[in-house]
């Protein structure tokens, strides 16, 4: 079916992990860490808006998922990995991407 089948597992995981990063900290306002572009540089505190200037989370979803994702590719044994059929592979991202559109439809109406 495929020629690496750990890439599947890490890129479904990878999303998966990467949506529950991003809604974990939309409702509890928490993340690993935070890159601060007006001082240049990442922390771990919440920095106040007023001297830091507006956090940006992205880079610690990215982290987040890239070490879950990398870890169950590495985990997962290969033939399970190879076991996934491509609509597992297909219909998890269509679901993730679907539930971000249902929760995200709040800016639009």
């Amino acid at each position: 079916m495929s020629r690496y089948p750990r890439a599947n597992v890490f890129s479904t995981l990878f999303g998966f992990a990467y949506t529950a990063l991003w809604l974990y900290s939309e409702f509890t306002k928490t993340a690993m860490f935070r890159y601060y572009p007006v001082l240049g540089r990442f922390s771990t505190d919440n920095l106040p808006l007023e001297t830091a200037g507006p956090a940006i989370l992205w880079y610690s979803w990215l982290l987040g998922a890239a070490v879950i994702g990398g870890a169950a590719a590495l985990i997962v044994p290969a033939r399970w990995a190879e076991a996934l059929g491509r609509r597992v592979i297909w219909v998890a991202p269509a679901f993730l991407l679907i539930g971000i559109l249902v929760y995200e439809r709040r800016w639009f109406y």
